[in-house]
């Protein structure tokens, strides 16, 4: 099954800081882009993992409008 959350992407310092708005306990960081975003996806499988249940996903229109300056990304997960 393939699981798809929003993620925020901002320049903190010298990384990117990755926050999922609807899982809060899922937050990372990268260096780079590319390490970000592998981060996001090993941080999200963790976040969910024994779950039942899982937070409904905002849509990315509602969170781009609500956090005009971080780069909103879906991020999948095989889960």
């Amino acid at each position: 099954m393939k699981i798809l959350y929003p993620a925020t992407f901002e320049k903190d310092g010298g990384y990117i800081l990755v926050q999922f708005p609807d899982i809060p306990e899922a937050m990372t960081q990268g260096a780079t882009a590319q390490e970000a975003h592998a981060k996001a996806k090993e941080v999200l499988g963790l976040a969910l993992d024994g779950k039942q249940d899982f937070p409904e996903a905002t849509a990315v229109d509602v969170l781009e409008r609500k956090y005009p300056d971080k780069t909103v990304t879906l991020i999948e997960i095989d889960f």
